[in-house]
Order: C-alpha cells, then sequence, then structure tokens
C-alpha cells in the first residue's frame, strides 16, 4: 500500500474526484494546477537540484547564447534597443548570464529590455531576486498581444515540459492513456478507446500507418501559433535549445526525474519533474503551418562549435588555475559531448523571413 506524505495527498484527492484522468491533465496537475504542484513549490537547479541543465553546468552556454544575439544584433544593423523574451526562464541562471555577457561586448552598446515568460509562481520569485540588481526586466503572464520589434525569443528546455498524452495502437485500434486512483491513493495506467476527432488532428502531424504509439502535447499548437503570431513583428528570430529527436516516427520518451536520478512518472508526485524528449519534427511542422521558415536546426555540439566555444574556452584557459580549467574541461565536455548533451540536445532557430543569411562570425 501507498502512504502518501500530506501534500502528495492533496493532489491525489483531485485525481480521485475525477476517478479518471487523461494523462496530460495528470502531468498538469502533478507540475502547474495546483500550490503543492511540483513548479509551484521551492525547485532546486544544478547539482544538488533535482536536475541540471546546460546553463547550469557552464556559465560559457549563456555567454555562446549572448555571442548568438549579437550576431543578430548585426544582422538587423545594430539597433539602438532589443527586446529578449525567454520562456520558461526556470531559476533565471541563463537570463542573468546572458545580460552580463552583453554587458562585457564593449561594441555592444543598445539598450536590453528583457522579458521573461513564467507560469510559476515560484519561479518568479527565485528569478526576481536573482535578476534584483538589473536594469528593463519585465514579467509577462503571456504571448496574447505582446508585441515588441527587434525581439530575440529563447528557451532552453522549454517544450520538454509540456503536458503530453499517449496514444497506442492495438488490433488497428487507437487507445489514450488515463490515469487512475483508488481509494488507497494508489494509481495505475489505464487505456480508453481514442476519440475519432483527437485521431484526426494528430494524423495531421503524423502519419498514423507507420507509428504504432503516439506522443502528443494538446497545447503545442496553440503555443506555437502565439509564438508565430509574435515573430511576424519586425526583426524577430526564435531560438529554443531542447533534448529530442526528429522523428516521423514516436516513441515513449516520458520520465520522471527526482533529485537528478530518473523516476517513475507514478512515483513522487508533486515532487519530481515529469519531461519528454521533443520530437523536432512536430515543431517544425506546426511552424511551417503558421509560415514561418526554418533559420537552423543542428544539435547544441555542432551550434555551440559553430559560435566559438572551442576557441572561447582555449582564451579562458589562460587566465585561471589549473583546478578550474580541469573544472572548465569537464564541463564544456558534458555541453559538447555526442554521448551526454552534444547530441542528445537540439537547436532549432525560426523565423518570419525566408533564406535569412545568418552568419556564424562576429
Amino acid at each position: 500500500m501507498f502512504f502518501p506524505n500530506i501534500k502528495q495527498k492533496m493532489i491525489l484527492e483531485k485525481i480521485k474526484k475525477k476517478k479518471i484522468l487523461p494523462l496530460d491533465e495528470y502531468i498538469d496537475f502533478c507540475l502547474y494546477k495546483f500550490k503543492e504542484s511540483y513548479y509551484q513549490k521551492k525547485i532546486y537547479f544544478g547539482h544538488n537540484g533535482d536536475f541540471v541543465t546546460s546553463p547550469h553546468v557552464s556559465s560559457i552556454f549563456s555567454e555562446m547564447l549572448a555571442i548568438w544575439i549579437v550576431l543578430f544584433w548585426n544582422k538587423i544593423k545594430q539597433p539602438k534597443t532589443i527586446n529578449i523574451l525567454e520562456l520558461g526562464p526556470g531559476d533565471g541562471t541563463m537570463s542573468k548570464d546572458i545580460i552580463l555577457s552583453l554587458s562585457k561586448i564593449n561594441f555592444f552598446k543598445s539598450k536590453i529590455n528583457y522579458f521573461l515568460l513564467e507560469k510559476s509562481k515560484s519561479l518568479k520569485k527565485i528569478q526576481k531576486e536573482k535578476l534584483k540588481n538589473e536594469k528593463n526586466i519585465y514579467w509577462i503572464n503571456s504571448l496574447k498581444n505582446f508585441q515588441k520589434d527587434n525581439l530575440i525569443i529563447v528557451s532552453n528546455e522549454f517544450f520538454d515540459a509540456l503536458p503530453i498524452k499517449q496514444f497506442v495502437k492495438i488490433n488497428k485500434s487507437w487507445f489514450e492513456k488515463f490515469v487512475v486512483c483508488n481509494n488507497d491513493y494508489n494509481i495505475d495506467f489505464s487505456l480508453k478507446k481514442a476519440k475519432l476527432g483527437t485521431m484526426r488532428d494528430i494524423k495531421k502531424i503524423y502519419n498514423l500507418k507507420i507509428n504504432k504509439f503516439i506522443e502528443h502535447p494538446p497545447i503545442l499548437e496553440g503555443l506555437i501559433k502565439d509564438i508565430s503570431n509574435t515573430l511576424k513583428i519586425k526583426n524577430s528570430i526564435f531560438l529554443t535549445i531542447d533534448y529530442g529527436e526528429y522523428s516521423e516516427t514516436c516513441n515513449d520518451t516520458i520520465q520522471g526525474i527526482y533529485k537528478n536520478n530518473k523516476s517513475h512518472i507514478l512515483k513522487n508526485i508533486g515532487d519530481s519533474d515529469i519531461t519528454y524528449q521533443v520530437n523536432f519534427f512536430h515543431l517544425i511542422k506546426l511552424f511551417k503551418k503558421n509560415k514561418l521558415h526554418l533559420v537552423d536546426f543542428s544539435n547544441q555540439s555542432k551550434f555551440l562549435k559553430k559560435l566559438g566555444i572551442v576557441e572561447r574556452v582555449r582564451s579562458a584557459k589562460k587566465h585561471i588555475e589549473k583546478k578550474k580549467k580541469n573544472t572548465l574541461d569537464i564541463a564544456v565536455s558534458r555541453l559538447l559531448s555526442p554521448s551526454q548533451m552534444g547530441s542528445l540536445f537540439k537547436v532549432l532557430v525560426i523565423s518570419n523571413k525566408h533564406n535569412i543569411n545568418f552568419k556564424y562570425d562576429i
């Protein structure tokens, strides 16, 4: 028998009232919906927390993104003001490091307005504390009616935290995965025949004849539409980095992350993150549907190397002690190695301009 703590019991009671819950609603309950949900509580990032993202591996990651921002700034003829919007900024580490890196580039004199889109009250508090000494920082609650020219939208590990549905084909019929909770607070998966309308919508993205399994974030289409509408303003671009794949066929990639280790998504309710591997085939198809254009798609290793991370590390090591050199080497290896973040993480750049010539040099 499972003995939940008080906060877990609060979430489980909500699930029991529903009797049976679609997987995406279960994820929303666990991560976002209540004050007991994971992202509404105090979250610990980094090596001693629940998970480590690239900005926490080394500040050189955000420094490379700052260089990419300067490249685009040059491309749009160095406007006096640029607007940066970060989606899902976590604890604000990447935001702070990007701002700091831009301030160190002598010839970069533009005013920066930095916007953060965050739905977690807990994370907003952490971000505001971390960024309290920075100027022109603004929080927004929605992309609706967000209209800024000279706009650079960035995100890191944003899409992988969206609630997803899962569907499985059994004997040529499609079934949707649900979560059920009994009176002893034991929870398990259950399958129900998928709705025809839902499968018709998914068929617009994936070929159901070659797929036996589908992962699908139902809110993704609306979110991409909002991002796309925002990008249709003058001089705008979107860069997103996330772990995932590009494939016309889907795999079961959902997992829980609890104290930097994998965890079953039905365990540690409200105390663990739940993520899935983003399928960039889906993302790119939706952006093209919204009349936007692919600027770049590569893995994290290739992207960072194009921006000069190897040369930057070589230069930095000339001015630091041996112990710090070793720490930097380990961090950069993690960012670039094919067996770690280098290949698993993908980089997607989207613009409203067709055939934008984006040169990776300053």
